[in-house]
């Protein structure tokens, strides 16, 4: 599909990002908004030491970014403050931003932007990841612009499930989507993140066996925040549901409309290569990929 003349002007801020997550990531969200036909994406692997003026001329900044050394005695690597102020000052002048997957987590951010997320995950007050790969996807809130005239469930493929997300007083989030975190995830938990567990076992963990937030927006002054905390990998970012509830909270993050709808695989349109928004079928699409 070709771009709009006044394509949403995208920055993903990526960089230090744990490394059991796949690489092609960000490419393939680059490649998922442009589809749409409403974004012009570029993607910077070092933003540290960024300013105002890095972002004087984009719409809205999707961050990929965790900080994260792990099996190290490395400490997290952060933006810096100068960056998460750039990042701060955008959205409160009316620009966007959408925190994705890991960077919800509470390193390596200041309080400065944990209060904009209004939610994040930390280890030391509760957050957890179920062990779980697959499940179901629940949208308890079908009103909001984002998530109007979506699939109510719907389900991942080898995700994370980040569980158990410590809210910001001010918050005041609207949750778009959640899943069942189930106790039964916990009985087996692979030994790098069993510390997570209470010492009471998986029926002492705060908040087990109830749905959990795994995408909420909120509004920060004159802007927007959006937290999108499923998308580990391929597999799920593959999943038509995913892509439309991506680009929705993307472009509502950016202009606090929606008018992207989801894709349409009905008919002959079932045939159409990911990411579904242009008419090219699969065997056209693994020819341009082999």
């Amino acid at each position: 599909m070709p771009q709009e003349q006044n394509a949403i002007q995208v920055l993903i801020v990526s960089g230090q990002v744990t490394p059991e997550h796949d690489p092609k990531v960000n490419s393939m969200l680059r490649r998922m908004l442009e589809s749409t036909g409403r974004f012009k994406v570029k993607i910077t692997e070092e933003f540290r030491g960024a300013t105002p003026e890095t972002l004087l001329f984009y719409d809205l900044v999707l961050v990929n970014y965790d900080g994260d050394v792990p099996f190290t005695n490395h400490p997290p690597i952060p933006l810096g403050a100068q960056a998460e102020k750039s990042i701060i000052d955008f959205v409160r002048s009316g620009k966007g931003v959408l925190f994705y997957h890991s960077s919800a987590w509470r390193t390596p951010w200041s309080e400065d932007i944990l209060r904009i997320m209004g939610g994040y995950f930390d280890p030391d007050n509760g957050s957890r990841k179920n062990p779980i790969l697959d499940f179901t996807v629940k949208v308890p809130n079908a009103t909001h612009p984002v998530t109007a005239g979506l699939a109510l469930n719907w389900n991942t493929v080898t995700e994370d499930l980040f569980a158990g997300a410590v809210w910001t007083p001010e918050g005041n989030v609207e949750v778009l989507a959640t899943v069942f975190d189930d106790i039964e995830g916990y009985r087996s938990m692979p030994a790098h993140v069993a510390h997570l567990l209470p010492p009471g076992g998986p029926e002492a963990i705060v908040g087990v066996n109830t749905d959990q937030p795994v995408a909420w927006v909120r509004s920060e002054q004159e802007g927007r925040v959006a937290v999108l905390t499923i998308g580990h990998g391929p597999d799920t970012i593959r999943r038509p549901q995913f892509v439309a509830l991506c680009v929705r909270m993307a472009e509502w993050a950016a202009t606090g409309k929606v008018t992207i709808e989801a894709p349409n695989l009905k008919g002959e349109n079932r045939r159409r290569a990911w990411p579904y928004y242009e008419d090219i079928s699969i065997v056209e699409y693994a020819s341009l990929t082999v």
